[in-house]
């Protein structure tokens, strides 16, 4: 990616020059969301704009905020509409400032909606993502666990409470009508598969009108200690600046990225970031009476009160009260730089001021060198506690740089009158970090509510907690005698009450000063209404989510083969068919009409078994590709041999065929060559009884596959597979079922290239049906019209219509067997393989193959295609790929 406008802001944003996020603007981002480096680019890596998700560090340009906090209900309809929803990028922010710049400078409006989305650990596991992100906070559970230590004393709001959200999506925009639609429209995309059970769970917020504009409702300008990201955003004067990584998953300054010794985090992680939400109820008139109360002893609270000149009034004690509780007038500006009364005019609304301060630059020479003073701001003040600076040499600024957080939040509620003085009001604080633990957890436990921070001395100070934040526990004071000669570290022994028990209580002894008094009684205005831990994904991760894996791309047409050849044992003869004629099959579909060359692709992948049983590979995959002599050339490198027990890796050459690069608008078929069954099904002698030792499930794989639309052919090499495997005859009739596909039982190779012609004919002819039927048969069970009538229904159209399809036509060399019947319905309707449904298989006693095909001498006569009138079975399959497919083919 080259840049323009490194050393200054872009000309195209000169009206957004005051934004605490401004872009450094890349020209020419790939479009490829996530590019591959050199193992020596990585310490340099930036990401690429395009594929992060755009609040987490640009910061969305809002009036209107909502948070749409849901459940999933149906993870299939959700995932499809996971792919018609567009997350508003980082590069998406920086074109639509540039817009906004342009029609500022114009002098006309524009309004942008803007969204992301991000999800819970309970929603990543209910979308089937149940791996670590590498956040230990985040992958145990939920922020109710940390109620009670995060210092939430008080009653949570529902969901939170419950721990209940699968997810949330923030919509934003500026205009109360785009603001109303952009929300309709998100809602409405996702409504068939979300629940959101209360109006409770949409939480919305609004900028306060006016001049209020930018302040939360304490009436303090809010969002001016953001920091710039090293290489993505312009700094101003004195404006921290963190390395990526900090806010971003992946990057130097991720403490995982930055520690090559420690498990390294999935690589779907990268450019993804934590996202806290935490609702925060503000009691308004509570804490300006507070001010007032306490504006008169303003004298109290300050060290130096001989240096007030003129002395302040009631009005400006209070005034100067509340600075020193947050660290900055409500203007913005630092109590740093106007240490008693606000400057005229403020510097506060100016960028260019407002962070290019420290809190030892105008004391004496004599107390600079004697490190951090709170002569000036408070040591409590809320700004000095969650961003902390000049704590040398105590702690080290990169220390205080990772522990930094990109906060993004909005004040929610009415303004104060005296018809909404009882309503609530409040912030929707949102705040962004790679780490939970360095970023928000830190700063709430280890920073606001810890009294002995900042570290100044290497004697622990009590200091107390930030009054905004802060909440601590009761203190039980204790009257005790002791021996104690002079100030310094002591400890007691101390009896509980009406009991034997005994505490130690170490700390630090100061001698009370019975002519002291306290400057003020802290309290507190700031109360938890709860709040969840959720991860911001990336882009592309957010497509493979939508995916199952597998990459979208923009093709509309065309056919997609994928062959899963067993390449064990006695398989040579059809791994040597395969490739004598992929030729043939090939030019034969061509030679159809239906597709140029280029639309024809074929993949393979070969299959033998996990070790110890063999150790020379699993599978090995070679993805779609229209150069058909590369997978002749690979078949005819390929020796079938080995294999060990008799089930095999077939699981796991199906969950590579799921995850292949499969066109979303092509017809998608899967050929499985085999003579023998997975494991797990049940077989005598199978090594790995409970099943695949990658644990990839061949049902759960197979209900995937009809979701989107792969069908699935079983050729069964026989006689073999019937002959020695009680069991796999009937588990891969119902799972190839399932796809709208088949079992095919094979006793002649030769007749492989007329099998997979007329198996591929077939799925584009019903594929076809699918797609002009399948929104007027969900519409027909969604009025509660049963399965058999929608069939009955169907069966009569289709008949009264003439409706023919391409047919492939395959002798039947198998025995009815209803024993195996009822096995294969078992297997149809199974959502995954496991003990309970295996036990319900019976023994089918009878012989599986007819007389003449238990010998390799019984020959079939070879498969073939004809246009012929719609089957009973083909409707059937109609239908029902018609009720699971997330998307039309």
């Amino acid at each position: 990616m080259s840049t323009s406008g490194l050393h200054g802001l872009h000309p195209d944003l000169k009206h957004a020059a005051k934004r605490s996020s401004r872009p450094i603007v890349f020209e020419n981002v790939p479009t490829k969301l996530h590019l591959p480096l050199l193992a020596a680019d990585k310490a340099t890596e930036l990401p690429n704009t395009k594929n992060v998700q755009g609040d987490i560090y640009m910061r969305f340009p809002k009036v209107y905020q909502a948070f749409i906090f849901f459940v999933i209900s149906d993870v299939v309809a959700f995932k499809t509409a996971l792919r018609s929803y567009q997350p508003t990028s980082t590069y998406d922010v920086t074109e639509a400032l540039r817009t906004i710049s342009k029609a500022k400078e114009d002098g006309s409006e524009t309004d942008i909606v803007m969204t992301q989305i991000a999800f819970s650990r309970l929603g990543m596991n209910a979308l089937g993502e149940s791996g670590r992100t590498g956040d230990p906070r985040f992958d145990k559970g939920s922020m109710r666990q940390d109620k009670d230590v995060l210092g939430d004393k008080s009653d949570w709001d529902q969901p939170f409470e419950s721990a209940s959200t699968h997810g949330v999506v923030m919509v934003c925009a500026k205009g109360k009508a785009t603001y109303a639609k952009g929300k309709e429209d998100i809602i409405s995309l996702f409504k068939s598969s979300i629940q959101v059970l209360q109006t409770t769970d949409v939480v919305e917020g609004n900028v306060r009108p006016g001049e209020f504009k930018g302040h939360e409702h304490f009436g303090y300008l809010d969002s001016l200690s953001e920091p710039a990201l090293r290489g993505l955003s312009h700094a101003y004067p004195g404006q921290i600046q963190v390395d990526p990584g900090v806010i971003l998953m992946g990057y130097k300054g991720d403490p995982v990225f930055d520690n090559p010794g420690l498990p390294q985090r999935p690589e779907w992680t990268k450019c993804g970031s934590m996202m806290v939400f935490r609702k925060l109820e503000q009691d308004v008139l509570g804490f300006r009476d507070y001010l007032t109360k306490n504006g008169p002893s303003w004298r109290e609270f300050t060290p130096v009160p001989d240096e007030v000149q003129p002395p302040l009034s009631d009005a400006e004690g209070a005034e100067f009260f509340g600075a020193r509780i947050v660290g900055r007038w409500k203007s913005g500006t630092p109590l740093a730089l106007a240490h008693f009364r606000d400057t005229k005019p403020p510097i506060g609304g100016d960028p260019e001021k407002t962070n290019d301060f420290d809190y030892v630059r105008d004391l004496p020479l004599s107390l600079q060198r004697q490190g951090p003073s709170d002569r000036y701001c408070p040591f409590t003040a809320h700004t000095r506690k969650t961003a902390p600076r000049n704590l040398n040499p105590y702690i080290d600024q990169k220390f205080l740089e990772s522990a930094i957080i990109a906060r993004s939040g909005i004040p929610y509620g009415s303004e104060v009158t005296d018809a909404t003085k009882d309503e609530k009001r409040g912030l929707l604080f949102v705040c962004y970090q790679s780490s939970l633990d360095n970023g928000f957890y830190l700063q709430t436990t280890g920073f606001a509510g810890n009294d002995y921070f900042p570290v100044t001395s290497l004697v622990p100070q009590k200091h107390g907690q930030d009054p905004i934040l802060g909440g601590p526990e009761p203190v039980s004071n204790v009257d005790g005698q002791g021996n104690i000669s002079s100030e310094g570290q002591v400890t007691l022994v101390v009896k509980q009450d009406n009991t034997s028990s005994s505490y130690e209580v170490t700390g630090w002894a100061k001698k009370v000063d019975p002519s002291a008094k306290p400057p003020f009684e802290p309290q507190y205005w700031v109360t938890s209404r709860g709040g969840e831990y959720y991860f911001v994904p990336s882009i592309s991760t957010l497509q493979t989510w939508a995916t199952d894996g597998r990459t979208p791309t923009s093709a509309t047409s065309g056919l997609d083969i994928m062959f899963l050849q067993d390449a064990t044992g006695s398989l040579q003869p059809y791994v040597n068919q395969a490739r004598d004629d992929i030729a043939t099959i090939c030019d034969t579909l061509i030679q159809s009409g239906n597709w140029s060359r280029d639309d024809l692709r074929i993949g393979l992948v070969t299959f033998r078994d996990h070790p110890p049983q063999d150790t020379t590979f699993v599978t090995q995959t070679y993805d779609f590709t229209t150069d058909i002599s590369s997978i002749m050339q690979t078949l005819a490198n390929l020796e079938a041999k080995g294999g060990g027990d008799g089930p095999e890796a077939q699981s796991d050459a199906l969950a590579e065929a799921l995850t292949a690069n499969w066109r979303d608008g092509a017809s998608k078929v899967v050929v499985l060559i085999t003579d023998a069954p997975p494991h797990g099904i049940g077989e005598d002698q199978d090594k790995f009884p409970d099943g695949c030792p990658l644990q990839n499930d061949p049902v759960h794989i197979a209900n995937q596959m009809a979701n989107y639309g792969i069908t699935l052919y079983v050729v069964a090499c026989e006689p073999k597979l019937s002959g020695y495997y009680s069991t796999a005859h009937d588990f891969y009739a119902g799972i190839a079922q399932k796809t709208g596909g088949q079992l095919v039982g094979m006793s002649d190779v030769t007749a492989l290239a007329n099998l997979i012609i007329g198996s591929a004919s077939q799925s584009i002819d019903t594929d076809a049906l699918v797609n002009k039927y399948q929104d007027d048969i969900r519409s027909q069970a969604a009025a509660n019209t049963s399965f058999a009538d929608i069939l009955t229904l169907y069966n009569t159209k289709f008949k009264n219509a003439g409706v023919q399809v391409n047919t492939c036509v395959v002798e039947d060399i198998y025995e009815k067997n209803d024993q195996g019947i009822q096995n294969q319905q078992v297997w149809l309707g199974a959502e995954k393989l496991d003990k309970d449904v295996v036990g319900k298989i019976q023994t089918v006693t009878k012989q599986r193959l007819k007389a003449k095909y238990r010998s390799t001498s019984g020959t079939a006569q070879s498969p073939k295609v004809q246009k012929q009138a719609i089957s009973q079975d083909q409707v059937l399959r109609v239908v029902r790929q018609s009720l699971v497919r997330t998307t039309k083919s």
